[in-house]
Parts: C-alpha cells; sequence; structure tokens
C-alpha cells in the first residue's frame, strides 16, 4: 500500500476523516494526497490547506494538497487514479447505495469516516473465497501493517478449516449477513473498522463504525 488520497471539505467529520487518514499513512510509511475543495472562500481554503499540512508534519507523513472545485466523480476519477483506498467523510457517502455510485467510477477502496481517529479492531465480511480474495488481501495486509487483530466474519462454517491456516484471522460465524446481525455483531465485537465488498454495500446503512467498501474484482 503506497498511496492514499483524502477529501477534506472543512466539516468536523472531514477533520475526522483527516486524522484517521495521517494515522493509517503515518504507519503505513505511505504518502497522502488532500483535495481541498467545498468552500467559494479561497482564503478559508489556503487557512485549511495550511492547517492539514501542520496536521501531517506532526504525524510525520508527506503530504500533497490540492485545491478543487468540486468533488464531482469526474473531479474524483482524475484525482484518485493508481492509489489504495480514499478517505471521505461519512455525511458525503451517507449509505451503501451512494457508495456503490462512487464505486463504479473509481477502482481503489473506498474508506469512510464517520468517528474515531485511530483504528484498534477491524473485521471483515467474506461470503466468497474467490470473488472476496483481493478484499481478503488487502485486509490480511493491513491488519499486519497496522498491528492490529482482523476477525472475519463468515455465514458458512466450511470455510474457516478452509482459510485458517493461511491467513491468520479470527473466524466469527454469523447465522446470516442481514442488516441487523452484522450491525449487531459489529457493535458487540467494538470493531473500529469495518471492510465489505461493494456487492454488500448496503450493509453499511446503519453502521456507526468506521467502514471500508472495496470495488468489484
Amino acid at each position: 500500500m503506497q498511496r492514499f488520497t483524502l477529501i477534506h471539505d472543512g466539516s468536523d467529520q472531514g477533520w475526522q476523516a483527516a486524522y484517521l487518514a495521517f494515522h493509517v499513512a503515518a504507519q503505513l510509511g505511505a504518502p497522502l494526497q488532500v483535495l481541498l475543495g467545498a468552500s467559494t472562500n479561497r482564503e478559508a481554503l489556503v487557512q485549511r490547506a495550511a492547517q492539514v499540512e501542520i496536521g501531517g508534519r506532526a504525524a510525520r507523513v508527506a503530504i500533497g494538497t490540492r485545491l478543487v472545485a468540486d468533488f464531482s466523480l469526474e473531479v474524483l476519477v482524475e484525482s484518485t487514479s493508481a492509489i489504495d483506498g480514499l478517505f471521505i467523510s461519512r455525511h458525503l457517502v451517507p449509505d451503501g447505495e451512494i457508495a456503490a455510485r462512487f464505486l463504479e467510477a473509481l477502482s481503489c477502496p473506498l474508506w469512510i469516516v464517520s468517528r474515531g481517529l485511530e483504528i484498534y479492531k477491524m473485521a471483515v465480511l467474506v461470503s466468497d473465497l474467490v470473488a472476496d480474495e483481493k478484499l481478503i488481501h488487502y485486509t490480511t495486509t493491513l491488519s499486519h501493517r497496522l498491528q492490529q487483530s482482523l476477525i472475519g466474519l463468515v455465514q458458512d462454517e466450511e470455510l474457516v478449516p478452509t482459510v485458517q491456516k493461511d491467513m491468520g484471522l479470527d473466524w466469527k460465524l454469523l447465522p446470516n449477513f442481514s442488516s441487523r446481525e452484522v450491525v449487531s455483531t459489529i457493535d458487540q465485537l467494538d470493531v473500529d473498522l469495518f471492510f465489505v465488498s461493494v456487492s454488500k454495500a448496503s450493509l453499511i446503512d446503519n453502521l456507526t463504525s468506521n467502514c471500508v467498501v472495496f470495488p468489484a474484482a
């Protein structure tokens, strides 16, 4: 994982996304591109850019800032090629349907930030080993590099012995992947960051934790 991009609209949640992006980029030794917009006041944008650069230096992250007129998909596609994740505030991606629309245009994982500044426990939903192969690799690599635990949520118990040896996940068997069951499990496990494929993006609708929606293979 080499490069990340952050969308910062100046909101409180935008700053939460910034702090989480700083944390992850610092832990991975990755540079961070910051797209600044959502304000007609150029002076305010320049001031925010200065604050972001100060925060980046404090976190020891290489920051590059760019002022953009808006956060349209056209702008994002042009600005997010060949990156390993796009950090964005939850209020800009309020549900799975909008997340899916983003990922129709973007080819990178979408880090949707609603709260919290650091990561202590992660979980990934695994429904199909073949279809979710890249998602599993992404999450296991991230958990190793961040030195954080990773829980695999699975519905088919036959998958667990198949992958237990090589992937180093702790597995939790769920009776189903309904929104109610998944959200309840995430809350009970006190998960800070939940990973899910875009095909199951609707599961994020009622989540309060940060989540990452992974693009289709």
